[in-house]
């Protein structure tokens, strides 16, 4: 009997030492990874995020009060765990391992894609539209305005999206932007030409279209404004590898495929871009000079970003409020370039058909010198060019600065 009783109380002390394994391993991983955190210096920048990170608020009680103080400590906190990008990638692999191909926004898609997703916003539309529409009405009758509306790889690519989604159909708002534009504009949408290039127009880890996109989805402009293909020029390709892009950021995984930049030049086109606001989503170039007060430097692309994760913006350097491009284009016409980052990939095949363009972001053009209409005027603009992804029309707030 006492050999029974000795083994029922060694039997009832076993679940208790398991316990105290288990809580031990889980208080070493959590103060650990804390002390870790502390110890290890603060991050500025997130290149896997392309963002700047929270730095140790300052305290006081007004900034208490107030909330701001309580907010900064959540954003330090989340921005400066410990080995953050790492355990971001961990969960993308947990969450596939479960079955999940939907997370933070993002489809993970056939054939290694990360596809956006995508669901309108018809009230955002019809006012970002009607702001196209009347700054277009506003011009002088003589000035041609076109728009290329770019669909995104929601729509191109939609076959390879899960069996199983809730994505928008971007095809149903392009034609509803269609009826609702004004008859000052000229409408040029490349779905069938993209959707006839396949898998080379878009990135798999990014949300923007490649260059041979933009070449597809120019040429539907050009023949839109009944323009003659540019000659004389020789296309050079310089390829950008191991570019992970926006979409690999949201739900990062060890298997996902790199994509390979194309940086597009025409021999003998010589640019020279002016950087004339300074407002924009990433510093002025580093190898501009300065002429007469205005960051200057010549061709498309820069060099820092080509080392970085933030490989896109090799184009240009990044997206900025205004600037100005003289080039050897085969027309004189003085175009106005109204923008979003799509219209990066573009601008070797506009650089090619025009001499003067003036781009301009909206995003970032705000309480300038001149609005865009007195630009137009001083500038000696005659000819005016939208170019705009549709997620972009259907999600951004900024087209009110246009007038």
């Amino acid at each position: 009997m006492g050999k029974k009783t000795n083994k029922k109380a060694k039997n009832r002390t076993l679940p208790k030492t398991g316990h105290l394994i288990t809580a031990g391993v889980f208080l070493v991983l959590v103060f650990g990874m804390a002390s870790a955190g502390i110890i290890s210096p603060d991050r500025k920048f997130s290149e896997m995020e392309n963002r700047s990170l929270q730095q140790a608020p300052e305290f006081s009680f007004e900034r208490l009060k107030k909330g701001d103080f309580t907010k900064d400590i959540e954003n330090y906190m989340s921005d400066q765990i410990f080995m953050k990008d790492q355990l971001v990638t961990l969960k993308t692999a947990a969450d596939a391992s479960l079955g999940k191909n939907f997370m933070n926004g993002v489809y993970l898609a056939d054939d290694s894609f990360y596809i956006q997703d995508y669901h309108e916003d018809r009230a955002r539309v019809d006012m970002n539209i009607g702001f196209l529409n009347s700054f277009a009405e506003g011009l002088d009758s003589d000035i041609p305005v076109t728009f290329l509306l770019v669909p995104n790889a929601s729509c191109v690519l939609k076959d390879k999206l899960p069996a199983v989604n809730k994505c928008g159909d971007q095809h149903e708002t392009a034609e509803h932007i269609r009826e609702t534009l004004s008859d000052r504009i000229d409408f040029a949408y490349p779905e069938e030409a993209l959707r006839n290039g396949g898998d080379s127009c878009y990135y798999r880890t990014d949300h923007h279209w490649t260059s041979q996109g933009a070449e597809l989805g120019y040429s539907v402009l050009r023949q839109i404004m009944d323009l003659p293909a540019a000659k004389g020029y020789e296309k050079t390709t310089r390829q950008l590898t191991d570019f992970y892009g926006t979409l690999y950021s949201k739900a990062p995984a060890a298997w996902a495929k790199s994509d390979t930049i194309d940086l597009v030049s025409y021999e003998g086109n010589d640019i020279t871009v002016k950087y004339v606001s300074r407002g924009g989503d990433h510093e002025i170039p580093a190898e501009c000079t300065e002429i007469n007060g205005i960051p200057t430097k010549q061709g498309l692309f820069v060099k820092a970003p080509e080392t970085t994760k933030d490989k896109y913006a090799s184009i240009m350097g990044g997206n900025f409020a205004l600037c100005e491009l003289e080039t050897n284009g085969a027309s004189d016409e003085k175009v106005l370039l109204l923008k979003d980052s799509y219209a990066n990939a573009v601008l070797p095949e506009l650089c090619a058909q025009f001499k003067h363009i003036s781009m301009i972001d909206l995003r970032y053009y705000h309480f300038e010198e001149e609005t865009v209409s007195e630009y137009v005027k001083s500038h000696d603009i005659n000819r005016v060019i939208y170019i705009y992804n549709i997620d972009f029309i259907n999600s951004d707030s900024n087209f009110g600065y246009l007038e």
